[in-house]
């Protein structure tokens, strides 16, 4: 039985294809080992010989209020963190504007109920 050069050539790429692809995971895996931080064995501080310290935590940022109202809200180091600076509030101010420009023409039109067919003859 002779085998034609096609299956030969697809059967070549497939195994190379196997191979490379074998070889991606097995090298990702190993690179995502080595970057797993070490974790800590050490055992905790004993609590009776830790000093005692008080610590408020931090009260939540509710949105609507009069502290919050025409201010930025940074989310961007996983805390809510209201911001009042002058870029803030020129951006801010910038942004009404185009809302307002935007819909100053704007108007909606209830939408007109559509004419009942004449009634046509029914079918027995």
């Amino acid at each position: 039985m002779r085998r034609s050069k096609e299956i030969m050539v697809l059967l070549a790429l497939f195994i190379v294809m196997a191979a490379g692809t074998l070889w991606y995971v097995i090298d990702r895996r190993a690179q995502n080992r080595a970057n797993l931080p070490a974790t800590a064995t050490t055992t905790a501080p004993d609590p009776a010989s830790a000093p005692l310290v008080e610590v408020d935590p931090p009260k939540p940022v509710l949105l609507g209020t009069a502290e919050t109202e025409r201010k930025t809200i940074d989310f961007s180091s996983g805390k809510a963190v209201v911001k009042d600076t002058p870029e803030d509030k020129a951006a801010l101010e910038a942004g009404l504007r185009d809302i307002a420009d935007a819909t100053k023409d704007v108007t909606f039109e209830a939408a007109k109920p559509e004419p009942k067919p004449a009634d046509a003859p029914k079918k027995p």
